[in-house]
């Protein structure tokens, strides 16, 4: 007996391949149309990226979408109550800008200032400082640290 597997759509006898394969309609474009369910290749667009594609069931797409898998990833999403309304961002406020505290005296601050605007290298302003006013104590470093601070605001 000679078992030939019919197409459920047309009833066209089957390729035998197509059928050890499982299949039950033909390769004709009407029956591919009617029974054909493969996955879904869905495009997912990625922020200041080319899309990604996922290919994969409509259910599991879907699923997979509600569930927050591809949802941008430096989103914020607040928690919601179980009520399902969101909450209020209860605005931060900010402490008035105190000015940086400065670890030198403004008479060092001035005499160094006074020396770079001569065009005197931080080391040039050191020796000069030590000749002029030992008693300030102006170092290298802090020459550095005065002339990479911005200037005080004159009053």
């Amino acid at each position: 007996m000679n078992d030939v597997m019919r197409c459920v759509g047309c009833g066209e006898e089957l390729l035998a391949e197509r059928a050890e394969l499982g299949y039950e309609y033909c390769l004709a474009p009407a029956c591919q149309g009617r029974y054909r369910q493969g996955p879904a290749v869905t495009a997912v667009g990625v922020n200041k990226s080319g899309e990604s594609f996922v290919v994969a069931e409509p259910e599991d797409v879907r699923r997979r979408a509600e569930a927050g898998e591809f949802a941008a990833k430096n989103a914020a999403v607040l928690p919601t109550p179980a009520s399902g309304v969101p909450r209020q961002r209860t605005p931060q406020r900010r402490r008035p800008s105190t000015p940086p505290k400065r670890p030198w005296t403004p008479e060092q601050e001035n005499l160094v200032r006074i020396y770079h605007e001569m065009g005197l290298s931080p080391r040039e302003i050191v020796e000069r400082c030590r000749t002029a006013a030992p008693r300030l104590g102006v170092d290298e470093r802090l020459v550095v640290q005065i002339l990479s601070s911005p200037r005080p605001a004159r009053r």
